[in-house]
């Protein structure tokens, strides 16, 4: 499957008829090598930096106005974290997309029958708290060096020294800098084959992106 990596959407131009939508760079990066690893059937996906909460708004009217001066777009995926609210997070992602006038999905994970047909993924589930990191920590479980980030978490956790909200996010940063190449980002880790992106922690996910593919056929 070819990638079409985008910039932000203020210097966007749609290059596909497939796009979708993530939080931020380093996540373009990310869908980038999961886009990569299990698809080579020639569809291409354009990969959009569209923003995280705040931004996503108004650059999702970017693309709207963007899209109507070329060929009309067959499919737009978004994904979002869940953080501490998933079903909120989905309907915030639905409201957004009604506004500008696309037909939102009736569920997570799953596309709406109309053109474009657009589907919303929020990570981790759809039901459960947490970010792509959440993925990424438990496609590495069971290995010698996370048993290790584990460690060292509850080490904090016990002297009351963990002061990160976010424990998932605090051990792949942790697991990184384990890595032969220590990076600072999890997308960049992901194009440096760290995260282990056969694993089914990502089964969901890749189903996702398996659908919005299909509507290239």
């Amino acid at each position: 499957m070819r990638r079409s990596a985008g910039n932000r959407a203020a210097r966007l131009q749609i290059e596909a008829e497939l796009l979708l939508l993530v939080e931020g760079r380093d996540e373009v990066n990310l869908f980038d090598a999961l886009l990569g690893h299990r698809h080579g059937d020639g569809t291409e996906i354009q990969i959009i930096d569209a923003g995280g909460v705040n931004k996503f708004p108004r650059n999702l009217r970017t693309i709207r106005d963007l899209a109507r001066s070329r060929p009309p777009i067959r499919s737009i995926g978004v994904v979002r974290d869940a953080d501490d609210d998933a079903a909120g997070a989905f309907r915030s992602v639905c409201d957004h997309l009604r506004n500008v006038g696309y037909v939102p999905p009736g569920a997570h994970g799953e596309f709406c029958d109309d053109v474009p047909s657009v589907g919303v993924f929020i990570v981790p589930d759809g039901a459960r708290t947490g970010a792509i990191e959440t993925l990424c920590r438990r496609s590495v479980g069971g290995t010698d060096a996370a048993a290790c980030v584990d460690a060292y978490l509850e080490c904090l956790e016990e002297r009351d020294a963990m002061h990160s909200p976010n424990a998932d996010k605090s051990f792949a940063h942790a697991y990184l800098a384990a890595t032969d190449n220590p990076v600072a980002r999890v997308g960049e880790a992901a194009l440096g084959g760290v995260w282990n992106l056969d694993s089914p922690a990502f089964s969901e996910l890749f189903r996702f992106l398996r659908h919005l593919a299909a509507q290239g056929g």
